[in-house]
């Protein structure tokens, strides 16, 4: 196999592109204007429409989540708006995407808003959610609607007029309804005619059969990244990163206890993983350039990078698909020596002493390799997700971020029993001590969580600080001392 694997050529500009090659510094902003004039619009439009409304109070019941973390776009009529104002107070911009004949697409950059459409025919606000699958919806909800575009095609629709019923009448276009979407890489509106339904789901099965566990972890990251590439050559990066990420969940999901809870409790109303807010990947220093690698096979643009200096001794390359609407954290040991130096492009060599994240990557393999995810942070009502799973039996860690515009908090680690043949090396590495090594081979090592998050005022970012807190509380060193607190 070739030591060096290149890269595919870069994809054309998008809406990604105004972040590439952030600062390390960079800092998010706050929107609450902006946030006001959406949530307006939602409320007016949850006025209208008997079953969203409903659905919006079972959301919050049965799945401890918000309308607003499932929302795709909010359709306001054009006479309604302001454009000047829109754009200049508000901060919105035009997006150059595929809609209906007459419809303007506005997004806002850099929050974490939905879309707006702003539309000449309508009279009253609509909304669309985001499901993964429009089929597990309808069922969920004894629904029979027709559904616009080809079985696993990238865009989907299925409308719901207001006034509910089987939903086999049809309103005029311009009246209020309610859009179930189900995309796929596609940052259009325009439900597709085809799909390659034998393409998409031969490339799933490729990478959800991967080899995940190699002798060499060397070999195994240049596979996963030949892999990627290759389903990127064959159906275009950002179908191949939908698929990518469908796998990468389901892979992590059967590991993690609160996971599985959760997202029973979701697919009871046919939502899936929708609600996603980011992907987090722990790597070994010497492997984290073909990481990005793949990420970036995949359309992936570079976002901001965190140093977080000499006492927290960690990394982190933030990174996002804009067409997928995915985001990654990934993250890796630092030494002070580093801090000056590009990790996202230059492989560092191992040290002699493991940090949080060398360790746990030691313990139990790549995230992008045998081990999966380190977590998946997904949209939440903060206290209502934090009191759901505590009466569940699945204890979370004390929040590391309580802000008013962000709330973070862990589930408990979910303890995976650790190699034998790991342990070992490990001990004779001089990597951990002989203590250490029977406390893992008895109790196994902190493994995964489910990360809760509410965020509000369309704050995209994360709190560094905050986040080296958990990086430290998460050690598997001290996984004794914090795992029955």
């Amino acid at each position: 196999m070739s030591a060096e694997i290149e890269e595919n050529q870069e994809q054309p500009p998008n809406e990604g592109d105004w972040l590439s090659d952030a600062p390390p510094d960079f800092q998010w902003g706050r929107f609450p204007e902006a946030e006001a004039f959406i949530e307006k619009h939602l409320q007016r439009f949850l006025g209208t429409h008997a079953f969203a409304a409903q659905l919006s109070l079972r959301m919050r019941d049965e799945t401890s989540t918000l309308f607003a973390n499932w929302v795709d776009h909010v359709i306001v009529p054009q006479q309604d708006v302001d454009s000047d104002q829109f754009e200049s107070e508000l901060g919105f911009q035009i997006e150059n995407v595929e809609t209906s004949q007459g419809e303007t697409v506005y997004w806002h950059p850099p929050p974490y808003f939905p879309r707006v459409i702003l539309s000449p025919n309508a009279s009253e606000p609509s909304a669309a959610i985001k499901v993964e699958s429009i089929n597990d919806f309808l069922i969920s909800h004894q629904l029979s609607l027709p559904i616009e575009g080809a079985v696993l095609s990238t865009y989907r629709v299925a409308r719901l007029p207001s006034q509910g019923g089987s939903g086999q009448a049809r309103l005029p276009h311009g009246d209020c309804q309610f859009l179930i979407t189900e995309r796929r890489g596609y940052r259009g509106y325009l439900p597709q005619a085809h799909s390659d339904s034998e393409a998409y789901l031969g490339a799933r099965e490729a990478w959800m059969t991967r080899q995940r566990k190699f002798q060499d972890n060397q070999i195994g990251m240049r596979a996963a990244l030949q892999l990627a590439q290759k389903l990127a050559q064959d159906l275009g990066p950002d179908l191949a990163c939908h698929i990518v990420f469908e796998c990468e969940r389901a892979y992590w999901q059967k590991r993690n206890t609160a996971a599985c809870v959760q997202k029973l409790r979701q697919d009871h109303l046919g939502l899936g993983w929708a609600n996603h807010d980011h992907h987090t990947y722990r790597s070994s220093r010497v492997f984290f350039p073909t990481l990005i690698r793949i990420f970036k096979a995949l359309g992936f643009k570079l976002r901001e990078r965190y140093y977080a200096g000499a006492e927290a001794g960690w990394g982190a390359q933030i990174v996002e698909q804009p067409a997928c609407g995915i985001i990654v954290f990934a993250d890796l040991d630092l030494t002070p020596e580093d801090t000056s130096v590009d990790f996202a492009s230059t492989a560092l060599p191992p040290t002699q002493k493991l940090g949080t994240i060398g360790l746990w990557c030691a313990l139990h393999g790549e995230s992008m390799l045998q081990a999966g995810m380190h977590h998946l942070e997904a949209q939440f009502d903060f206290e209502n997700m934090r009191d759901y799973l505590e009466s569940a039996g699945l204890r979370m860690m004390a929040p590391f971020s309580d802000f008013s515009y962000l709330k973070q908090a862990f589930s408990k680690g979910e303890m995976w029993p650790v190699e034998e043949k790991r342990l070992q090396t490990l001990l004779e590495q001089g990597k951990i001590t002989q203590e250490q090594r029977e406390r893992y081979s008895r109790e196994g090592a902190i493994g995964s969580h489910l990360e809760n998050l509410q965020r509000t005022e369309g704050y995209k970012g994360f709190n560094q600080k905050n986040v080296s807190d958990i990086i430290q509380a998460t050690d598997p060193r001290l996984q004794h001392l914090v795992h029955d607190a």
